[in-house]
């Protein structure tokens, strides 16, 4: 086993940069959820103006994506003016970059400004890593951390479409969940999901639309561990989300 990982380790450092432009919007979102989920400094370069500024993704739908933190602020006033915009952003090896880029509203959330833009219909893409995830410390998980799928069933199969299970890890960008099995219907790689909505008592509290991006069923202890991307939820619930994954990362461990 040590061996293996081993080689897979020497394999990762020995990976070739590979560079491509992505069309397809799941793709460019994917990047962009990274970009988001490691709160990553985005540069922008506005047209006509000299200045540098910064912002940071604060969402990402089917179709537009929310930038956040413009600075400096002088900004706020030619992004919602319209002018054109390019943006790159740079996280763990990963670079992603667009042209052409307008602001289609604007928009605050508890006096915080933030933008909405257009997916872009290409992306530079260059080599992509997940969000690190958390396990939870054993003091949040004593007090309860529970998750309820409410999954696109049939209407007559209301009470089957629901599963309720056990919060194992947690990312910006996803979780991952134990349920007692087997599960009826059975789940399915890349299963869309209507809603995922997560507690943790005392601490945190939010739902979001997301996937089901692996499973596995254990036979033996009856457990079925299913590893979600949390893909759409409310700007208020992101930014809880990402509070509580900075306090647990400063007293827990990469999953």
């Amino acid at each position: 086993m040590a061996q293996d990982a081993a080689v897979d380790r020497a394999r990762e450092r020995a990976a070739t940069f590979t560079s491509t432009y992505l069309t397809k919007s799941s793709d460019v979102a994917r990047v962009l959820r990274t970009l988001r989920d490691q709160r990553a400094a985005v540069q922008l370069r506005i047209d006509g103006s000299n200045e540098t500024f910064t912002a940071k993704v604060l969402d990402v739908g089917d179709r537009e994506f929310l930038l956040e933190d413009i600075q400096p602020r002088s900004g706020l006033r030619l992004l919602k003016a319209g002018v054109r915009f390019s943006f790159s952003g740079r996280v763990d090896g990963l670079y992603a970059q667009s042209a052409e880029n307008v602001v289609r509203g604007a928009d605050a959330e508890r006096g915080l400004p933030f933008f909405h833009v257009p997916l872009p219909k290409s992306l530079l893409y260059q080599q992509r890593r997940k969000a690190a995830r958390f396990r939870l410390p054993l003091r949040v998980a004593t007090d309860g951390a529970s998750v309820t799928l409410h999954r696109n069933m049939d209407p007559g199969l209301t009470a089957q479409g629901r599963l309720f299970g056990r919060l194992i890890d947690i990312s910006a960008g996803g979780c991952r969940v134990e349920f007692d099995g087997p599960v009826h219907p059975p789940i399915d790689a890349d299963e869309v999901l209507d809603t995922c909505a997560i507690t943790i008592s005392n601490q945190l509290d939010f739902t979001s639309k997301g996937s089901i991006r692996h499973f596995n069923y254990n036979r033996k202890t009856r457990v079925v561990t299913c590893g979600i991307e949390l893909t759409e939820m409310h700007v208020t619930d992101r930014r809880r989300l990402e509070q509580f994954i900075q306090s647990i990362s400063r007293s827990s461990v990469p999953a």
